[in-house]
């Protein structure tokens, strides 16, 4: 199934392996539904660590190619009639940004599910696979920090982007304590987001169609507005 990963940069090897898994998936060489050999037996056909292999079985999961179901193993997930578009779940209650949001989202090709407040964004959780989560943190009724709770409860891998005009330095790393976090400060900019969307690997069609090969200036990403890799908390 697997062939060895031969690269000089242990930080890529694990996005080389989500790849090649990703090309047999969609080849149809892994069948949809079928499940995949256990972590530690792919690991050690692709000459890899078990912390490399986890990560690309993380990266496939957050891009719908593959689920984990829990004692039971990796299936993976072959890509069907409208597979392709990529689904957001966005959670604000300020009308005017999810308006804004929306607007830069679907013109990226990518269908937007909006929520009110935290328990309708939970409630869309339990039914839909999203590949990403928009979400405000401070909310009437109850903060982001509930969904984020819910995330964790449904040991779901969904990468967050935290948006939020608050200075609150406490609710932010409480925030973090949950996982792997994007913090985007109001005002948002269309450039903010399409560049945290390439960063998650979350593109649909137009961004494919424009693509430069370009990646991200790691100088970006010590904007003060965006902020696409805080440390990861140790809830996760």
């Amino acid at each position: 199934m697997a062939s060895r990963i031969e690269t000089n940069s242990p930080g890529l090897r694990y996005v080389s392996v989500a790849d090649d898994l990703k090309r047999q998936i969609e080849s149809g060489e892994v069948q949809n539904g079928e499940k995949l050999p256990s972590q530690h037996e792919m690991a050690k056909q692709y000459g890899v660590s078990l912390t490399t292999l986890r990560s690309a079985v993380d990266l496939l999961e957050q891009r719908g190619l593959v689920r984990s179901a829990h004692g039971l193993g990796t299936f993976a997930r072959a890509p069907g009639p409208g597979d392709g578009i990529p689904q957001v779940l966005l959670v604000d209650d300020d009308p005017q940004m999810v308006e804004l949001l929306t607007a830069i989202l679907e013109g990226e090709d990518i269908a937007v599910t909006g929520s009110s407040n935290a328990a309708e964004g939970i409630a869309e959780l339990e039914s839909t696979d999203f590949q990403v989560v928009f979400l405000d943190l401070i909310m009437p009724g109850g903060s982001g920090i509930e969904l984020l709770k819910a995330i964790e409860r449904q040991d779901r891998k969904t990468p967050v982007v935290l948006i939020t005009g608050a200075a609150d330095a406490a609710l932010i790393n409480e925030a973090m304590d949950y996982g792997p976090i994007t913090l985007i400060r109001k005002p948002i900019r269309a450039n903010q987001v399409r560049q945290v969307l390439e960063v998650l690997g979350v593109q649909g069609q137009a961004s494919q169609a424009f693509k430069l090969g370009t990646r991200l200036n790691p100088a970006t990403r010590s904007s003060p507005n965006l902020s696409p890799s805080l440390t990861q908390g140790s809830g996760s």
